[in-house]
């Protein structure tokens, strides 16, 4: 091809210039990280019971009060994105749950801290396993589900597949796996402060926000320049 000739691709005929990716090695590469990632959260539940256990902090109640607040935080989140995403950008809606999860675990805490017997480090400790093993149990299944979905040949399939190349695998499900663990031991330590001196509740509601706020720009920054440079097919 000369420089007078146009430019067209011998792949799909594009006269646009541009390179393809290979998407299977990224594709694979990704779910690989998935399983690990998930594999890890639940090394760090294993580990964080066995804690428990051996220092006789156990408390049966203690993780199912854990649990129960995790998904009542989350389902907070999820009712405040479903009710603001019609009249505003997604992403918005998006971090709006967030800040309404992070600001209602503090008061979930509270009530869990006093209703969960034993020292106020037994508390955390129990309140915070129960937190991470329903988090990460959410986790590993929406984690199986894409991976499937990620070598499935349909629409759903392909456009996941086309997420993947075109984020670069971004955000990394080791730091997601990382803000998993993270929740659940500041949500551990929001028990004991509450349990110690509960009206530092009030000031635990706005710092979990503003933490919220804080980490979703983190996440959304260290995406941008991925999703930047990345090639298009």
């Amino acid at each position: 091809m000369t420089t007078a000739d146009p430019y067209v691709c011998e792949h799909c005929d594009d006269s646009v210039p541009h390179q393809h990716v290979d998407e299977r090695p990224l594709v694979e590469s990704y779910r690989r990280d998935l399983l690990r990632a998930v594999l890890a959260a639940c090394a760090v539940s294993v580990v964080w019971l066995a804690l428990g256990l051996t220092t006789a902090w156990g408390s049966v109640l203690g993780v199912i009060l854990g649990m129960a607040a995790w998904a009542v935080a989350t389902a907070v989140g999820v009712l405040f994105f479903l009710l603001t995403r019609r009249g505003k950008p997604a992403a918005t809606a998006v971090i709006g749950g967030a800040i309404a999860t992070a600001a209602v675990s503090p008061i979930l805490a509270l009530l869990v801290a006093f209703l969960t017997p034993g020292p106020i480090a037994a508390r955390a400790v129990v309140a915070g396993l129960g937190w991470l093993v329903l988090s990460t149990l959410v986790t590993a299944v929406r984690a199986g589900r894409l991976r499937a979905q990620l070598v499935a040949h349909t629409r759903d399939g392909e456009a996941a597949r086309s997420a993947v190349v075109r984020t670069g695998g971004r955000p990394s499900p080791y730091v997601e796996a990382g803000w998993l663990v993270g929740t659940a031991v500041v949500f551990g330590l929001c028990v004991a402060a509450t349990a110690a001196l509960p009206v530092v509740t009030g000031v635990l509601v706005p710092l979990n926000a503003a933490l919220a706020v804080l980490s979703r720009r983190l996440q959304a920054r260290a995406a941008q320049p991925q999703a930047a440079s990345s090639t298009r097919r």
